[in-house]
């Protein structure tokens, strides 16, 4: 038992941990036991029992109902009392979760539990207990950052109205980049644990100085005389100036606010030194600066706005590999090569005419959900937590806006559409699949998105769009 608790201490992860927790509980008998670990929702209608990991007789259950009737009861019990269940040969172990559930882990085969052992048992409890809360205060913590980081961003979105979904897209693209330097062993000491922790959230305040950049500048509907560029230009000085004043509050000691400040201030610096604001060059230059300057200037490209048509992926990569020495590091681009060739190899679903509903702004929000289901089968491929993480929300947030998009052109086309309100369930539905999923990668009781819920996406969405968004179909 002292080694089971010497194990759950040295698990790095909310992840790890649920990963392996049958495991460990299985080596309480003489001899290695069965068990299998289950989550459950207390006031739920129902309980959905089903086996999250298992070992022995349960090792290739996972994802299985659970039928055994006097397993079942067993459970049962031990969510009705909120304890530890011990039945001959069995012990069922009851750990609550700080957000109303319960990890119960039932191990067979264990011998005879007398009440000494039962005392004892309640060590394991303790630090099980305690290493959820731990790991979940972590996560919660990171989670609740990185939200307020969003809502600081959206003030620049409100003055420009392509921040919103550029920022997320960034936030993906920068990690993807970072982890291919670190595949490839590139810039090894600049690349840290908090670097590669940190950059993708940092990106999203890259462009927070906007908030000092009137109006008529920032939206004006044609290019920027000099004049105008020049006060443009001074978003990155007013970016650095408002994120060092929140870093004063923690003393300069932030790790996350430092690296959004060195961002904000020297994004737009070129390789070559031809940039702004301080005409550094090479390798003077951050590399968080290099890499997010480089991203936003890609998606940038790849984003329609009212002033230019949307480049082609294919157009902006030859942009940018024309300026590799130039604007951009070279290597950076040689990382965004490869990112690219992830996504395109870990493609579950791709656009087609036959998907296209004949109006151009509900095509384009479906590209764009195709886009991010693909993004996550990329991101699981390369086995990058931070980026399915940062494609989850994405996704969600996509989901959520397109359906009142594509809800409020169904009520404002003129049309009758006697299936409305199946159709919103059917969003509704939906989107609380993507909840579901993300909380449950999240919270760690899902190491990876599996291919099952890859296919659960691009089914329902094709699906949806080949049956139902069809129904609105402006004729061809």
């Amino acid at each position: 038992m002292l080694e089971i608790c010497r194990e759950i201490d040295r698990t790095p992860s909310l992840e790890a941990l649920y990963e392996n927790l049958a495991h460990y509980l299985a080596r309480l008998g003489d001899a290695p036991a069965s068990a299998f670990m289950t989550v459950v929702k207390h006031g739920a209608a129902g309980y959905n029992l089903r086996i999250s990991q298992g070992t022995g007789r349960y090792a290739n259950a996972a994802g299985a109902a659970l039928h055994d009737d006097l397993v079942r009861e067993r459970l049962r019990n031990a969510l009705g009392q909120r304890a530890n269940q011990y039945d001959p040969g069995a012990v069922t172990f009851y750990f609550s979760h700080p957000e109303g559930f319960a990890i119960l882990v039932y191990v067979e085969g264990v011998g005879e539990i007398d009440a000494e052992s039962m005392k004892l048992l309640e060590f394991i409890d303790d630090r099980v207990v305690g290493s959820i809360r731990m790991h979940s205060l972590a996560t919660q913590a990171h989670r609740t950052g990185r939200a307020m980081v969003l809502a600081l961003a959206g003030l620049a979105e409100h003055k420009d109205q392509d921040t919103g979904d550029h920022i997320l897209r960034m936030a993906i693209m920068t990690d993807e980049i970072v982890q291919i330097l670190v595949e490839r062993g590139h810039y090894r000491e600049e690349i840290t644990p908090e670097f590669k922790r940190h950059i993708g959230t940092a990106s999203i305040l890259h462009d927070v100085g906007k908030v000092a950049i009137p109006d008529s500048i920032l939206k004006k509907p044609a290019l920027l005389n000099p004049e105008e560029r020049a006060i443009i230009e001074t978003h990155t000085v007013h970016g650095k100036k408002a994120l060092e004043k929140a870093s004063r509050i923690l003393d300069g000691n932030d790790y996350l606010l430092n690296l959004s400040s060195e961002i904000a201030l020297h994004h737009h610096e070129y390789y070559n030194g031809q940039g702004y604001p301080a005409q550094l060059a090479g390798q003077d230059i951050p590399l968080s600066a290099r890499i997010v300057g480089l991203v936003d200037v890609f998606d940038a490209l790849v984003t329609e706005r009212s002033y230019k048509r949307a480049w082609t992926e294919q157009e902006a990569i030859d942009y940018v590999t024309e300026q590799s020495g130039k604007q951009f590091d070279p290597l950076l681009v040689e990382a965004l090569h490869k990112v690219m060739e992830y996504r395109k190899g870990s493609a579950p679903i791709r656009w087609t005419e036959a998907l296209s509903v004949k109006d151009s702004d509900m095509d384009n929000d479906h590209r764009c959900l195709i886009d991010l289901i693909n993004q996550l089968a990329s991101a699981e491929k390369i086995g990058n937590r931070h980026i399915v993480e940062s494609v989850l929300d994405k996704l969600l947030d996509y989901t959520i806006d397109h359906f009142h998009r594509e809800e409020r052109h169904m009520q404002k086309s003129g049309r009758h559409f006697p299936e409305l309100e199946a159709h919103k369930r059917q969003h509704t539905a939906f989107a609380q699949t993507i909840k579901d999923i993300r909380w449950q990668y999240l919270h760690g009781f899902h190491a990876r998105i599996n291919q099952e819920v890859l296919l659960l996406l691009r089914e329902w969405l094709s699906r949806h769009i080949l049956t139902e968004d069809m129904k609105y179909s402006a004729p061809a």
